[in-house]
């Protein structure tokens, strides 16, 4: 099924209704927007143009995603709905799991993907803390510092809307194990899916992948 010149208003109720007639992965078709317009909303603060608010579109259990080594399940799957200057609409969904023997123990991890429907593309992912039975905090890594895909030291300048918008720490702070490396990391409580779904959507820019 194909959804085109959808008001964003109504995009979410739609995509629910569709969900519980069985239709899970509708294709998205936005409209047009002139090259002018597109041109003129870049131009409004892209760096600090975040959601003011991220809406939950639907959430259903048994998704998946194929990386190149294994087949991902996913316990719990939401996907959230939000709106940018640049944009427009934007789907973020975020995938919740254990991965076995990580940084020395299971761990939980929040992964995020870009799309409407099942897990599309992979923008980023939160793991559990050491101390996360008490903090109930995750941390993921920010990238870009070059460009693409390189982390940030302790000595590297993060960027404005990190420092701004984000809380962050070292990642050998918050997990002790040999090895560990020693980076910046935004800093979530699990409950905090505005803070996830935002870090998604600007590592998504960074690596041109919204």
């Amino acid at each position: 099924m194909t959804l085109e010149h959808v008001p964003d208003r109504e995009l979410g109720p739609l995509l629910t209704h569709l969900a519980e007639a069985g239709f899970e992965n509708p294709v998205i078709k936005p409209a047009r927007t002139p090259a002018g317009s597109r041109k003129a909303a870049s131009g409004r603060g892209r760096k600090s143009d975040l959601p003011d608010d991220w809406s939950l579109v639907w959430e259903r259990k048994g998704e998946s995603y194929q990386w190149p080594e294994q087949r991902e399940r996913y316990s719990r799957y939401r996907v959230f709905m939000g709106t940018t200057r640049s944009e427009g609409v934007v789907h973020i969904g975020l995938g919740e799991t254990v991965r076995k023997k990580k940084w020395g123990r299971d761990r939980k991890y929040v992964v995020a993907f870009l799309g409407t429907g099942s897990p599309q593309k992979p923008l980023a992912e939160f793991l559990a803390a050491d101390d996360y039975a008490k903090s109930r905090e995750l941390l993921a890594v920010i990238r870009g510092s070059d460009g693409g895909r390189r982390m940030y030291g302790p000595g590297d300048a993060l960027p404005d809307i990190y420092q701004e918008h984000f809380r962050t720490q070292m990642y050998d702070d918050r997990i002790d194990h040999p090895g560990v490396w020693k980076r910046v990391v935004v800093v979530a409580g699990e409950g905090d899916h505005a803070t996830m779904l935002n870090h998604a959507l600007i590592q998504g820019r960074r690596r041109h992948s919204v």
